[in-house]
């Protein structure tokens, strides 16, 4: 973690020993002799956590994390008018469609084009 020189750092921690809930995936303990095969060692059947103490010093070094970590949102004015374009559902191929076809809404053929009847001679 990089911090800077004059960061509070949290100095006081609480060491917690857990037993490894049953049915969860073991982790298994393996060494190894000058080139030799890998021998299994054990199993982990507890874990140790270090947690820092909440105190004062730690609750200002967690706001000073944050404070520093996220600028504040800030207003910007507009000095000229923002022109949002919104998606056209009539398009210039959909135009030439509805010249020669007809769109279909009966379930067989549902959302299909089908050309009219002067353009249909097979």
């Amino acid at each position: 973690m990089e911090s800077e020189p004059d960061s509070p750092i949290a100095s006081e921690h609480e060491l917690k020993l857990c037993k490894t809930a049953e049915g969860t995936n073991l982790t298994g303990i393996f060494s190894t002799l000058d080139n030799e095969e890998p021998s299994m060692e054990g199993w982990i059947t507890h874990k140790m956590q270090c947690l820092p103490v909440y105190n004062t010093q730690y609750l200002k070094m967690k706001e000073h994390y944050f404070r520093s970590a996220k600028p504040p949102r800030r207003v910007k004015p507009l000095n000229h008018i923002v022109n949002n374009y919104k998606p056209v559902s009539s398009n210039a191929h959909n135009a030439i469609l509805k010249d020669i076809g007809d769109y279909n809404k009966d379930p067989a053929h549902k959302k299909m084009w089908e050309l009219k009847e002067e353009y249909r001679r097979y």
